[in-house]
């Protein structure tokens, strides 16, 4: 028969025998973590208004109700009916139309190809450079590689074996340093490149964010301590005086050298590495120019800096906005216009001068949305055509808790892109290393999850999909199951004692590691590599989760070469095959321990299955009817029922 399959909310025809009347299998999805019941009704149930009269009833699942509906063919209105009587549109619908009542209907279109083609999402030309094809890969540049054996340290900070454990100090690591390892990242299957901020910083020591409970003192190598002069931008292209690289990393020809190896780099899919900055607005160091110039372009209170952590600041209503993260770094005062200016004006030059395709905005939900607002209209005058079809904004908001308060600033008409999905890391680590994980629980999230942050269906959201970064501890402690408690983040109780993070020795860990990168890598979204991550490198808060990359192989243990090969084949795999970042996910089989799910919903890209046993044990899992190619390990796969080793996946292609 004819029939068709949902990919999370959106219908594909698969002609699977002799023509019967076609139906669309579709799987609604509403997060309402105080609803006590939702049930789905609509035209395809006569608008029945309980379930005995033939509304669905749904299931819940968290904070999730989910229920897979067989619609007719043609035109499916619909809304969420919640605690049997409050009716609700779909949030995420794809199209909408006005109802009798001034709400509005959900639409979904189910029949011949053509309509369902026109209810898919953009899929692109297979060919064209697009960032949702993109393996994003974070170097921090000191951190990386070392090209010449210099070191430039501050006086007074805390140093140690980088290598091995914590330090605050600068370690070496430079532009030319990440230009000559532009060939690993290249076999890696990277295909985007965050660079830690390149300009200059502060060259002081400054003091930890927990002063009583930290006496060790910072380098700003990391450069989130920006150290501007008092430029004049009055004509934007041309300011005085120029602004400043790092002079620790390089130079500024050494910068564009290794953004030109990047965008020329043999790239997965043949066109080259997007690059990206940290850009960080939030604040300024103390002893910079632009400080000591213009200190009434930062908001004082009696005539001192407000610091957000000892009084509570974080998320107070006025002064989140304007508190200071130390007493070093004063906050911007972005409700004055013209410091606005000054700042969106810097962040063009940046972006413009050394050609990069996107920034990283460092704490974006301390800065006003007009800072937000008034950047993206400079990017879209100043990039009309940029390289991978956007220039690329995504933005950290450290909640893993709080979606709605991410989307608040994801609008990649007005705003951001994307953020980094905290959520997702959570919802990972707690179900793909947790002991009581639930693969079940995990797809009806991500099912939930997947367009969640989009405006509508021209105005699509592309998030970050993450399980280790430069602020928690390394990802092969929660996948050692070391760390059980998935939103530990850096405290000095665990950045300064590296004999407690040591480089784990069994296989598991990495497997579980492993693991969680063949969902992000095979799923929406653009999935993060923060270095060292690729070989399951140890290290606790920071800045002990900052070692030095290393580069002889003589320091990895054989589970960390197969973790490598792993993260390889299914980043390349991606680079190669673009259903993984622009096609849909449909769940074919899940149950405590194992996920069987096919990317698909693109007419012009071949479906993948994906086959994911996250258990300690041996899973037999059954597989679509088809006859497969094993595009991991290689022969096919003709067996309905599929046996799956402990903690690990198969990525198979229908034949």
């Amino acid at each position: 028969m004819n029939s068709k399959y949902c990919f999370m909310g959106l219908p594909v025809l698969l002609l699977t025998g002799l023509a019967q009347a076609k139906s669309c299998e579709w799987t609604f999805s509403l997060t309402d973590a105080g609803a006590r019941s939702v049930w789905v009704s609509g035209s395809f149930t006569d608008w029945a208004g309980r379930p005995e009269s033939g509304a669905v009833a749904m299931t819940r699942m968290g904070d999730t109700w989910t229920a897979q509906v067989a619609l007719p063919e043609g035109r499916n209105l619909y809304k969420f009916i919640v605690d049997g009587r409050r009716w609700v549109s779909d949030p995420h619908a794809l199209a909408y139309e006005p109802d009798p009542y001034g709400s509005q209907n959900a639409v979904l279109q189910c029949g011949s190809e053509t309509s369902v083609t026109q209810s898919l999402p953009q899929c692109g030309d297979p060919e064209a450079l697009d960032w949702r094809d993109s393996v994003l890969y974070f170097a921090m540049i000191d951190r990386f590689y070392d090209s010449d054996g210099r070191k430039a340290p501050v006086p007074g900070a805390t140093g140690g074996d980088g290598l091995r454990g914590p330090t605050a100090q600068y370690e070496g690591g430079d532009f030319r340093g990440v230009t000559q390892k532009i060939g690993y990242l290249s076999d890696l299957g990277v295909t985007a490149l965050w660079l830690s901020a390149p300009f200059e910083n502060r060259n002081e020591t400054g003091r930890s964010i927990y002063p009583d409970r930290d006496s060790n003192l910072y380098a700003a190598y990391h450069g989130y301590w920006p150290s501007p002069d008092d430029i004049d931008f009055s004509d934007p292209n041309n300011p005085r005086p120029r602004p400043r690289v790092e002079s620790r990393f390089g130079t500024e020809q050494d910068l564009k050298d290794l953004i030109a190896a990047a965008h020329g780099a043999p790239s997965a899919h043949g066109q080259g590495i997007l690059v990206l900055f940290d850009y960080v607005m939030k604040h300024v160091d103390i002893n910079s120019g632009l400080y000591r110039s213009r200190p009434d372009w930062f908001p004082t209170f009696n005539g001192r800096l407000r610091v957000c952590g000892p009084e509570n600041l974080w998320d107070d209503p006025y002064w989140t906005t304007r508190c200071s993260f130390t007493d070093y770094l004063p906050s911007f005062d972005f409700y004055n216009p013209q410091v606005r200016q000054w700042s969106i004006h810097d962040a063009l030059w940046w972006a413009k001068e050394f050609n990069i395709d996107g920034l990283r905005l460092d704490a974006v939900k301390h800065i006003p949305i007009e800072w937000l607002n008034e950047l993206r209209s400079g990017i879209q005058r100043e990039f009309p055509a940029p390289r991978g079809n956007r220039f690329y904004l995504v933005g950290e908001t450290f909640d893993y808790f709080n979606r709605e308060g991410l989307k608040r600033f994801v609008d990649s008409k007005n705003l951001l892109d994307g953020q980094f999905d905290f959520p997702f890391k959570l919802q990972a680590c707690t179900n793909l290393f947790g002991v009581d994980g639930d693969m079940g629980s995990f797809a009806a999230w991500l099912a939930s999850n997947d367009r969640y942050y989009d405006r509508g269906p021209n105005n699509r959201s592309l998030m970050v999909t993450w399980i280790g970064n430069h602020d928690v501890p390394r990802a092969i402690h929660f996948a050692s199951r070391q760390i059980t408690t998935c939103t530990m983040g850096s405290l000095p109780e665990n950045a300064w004692s590296p004999s407690q993070y040591q480089q784990p020795q069994d296989a598991a860990p990495y497997e579980r590691l492993g693991v969680a990168f063949a969902v992000m890598l095979t799923s929406p979204g653009i999935p993060l590599i923060y270095y060292g991550d690729e070989i399951g490198l140890a290290g606790g808060g920071d800045p002990d989760n900052r070692r030095m990359m290393p580069w002889d192989a003589r320091q990895l243990n054989v589970h960390q070469f197969a973790l490598r090969d792993k993260v390889r084949k299914l980043a390349k795999l991606r680079g190669a095959l673009k259903i993984f970042g622009r096609g849909q996910r449909r769940t074919t089989f899940v149950d405590r321990d194992a996920w069987v799910y096919t990317m698909g919903g693109c007419d012009s890209l071949a479906q993948v299955t994906v086959a994911i046993n996250k258990s300690d044990s041996w899973k037999t899992v059954p597989l679509p009817g088809q006859l497969f190619e094993d595009l991991l390990e290689g022969g096919q796969v003709s067996d309905r029922n599929l046996s799956i080793p402990p903690r690990s996946f198969r990525v198979l292609k229908a034949i």
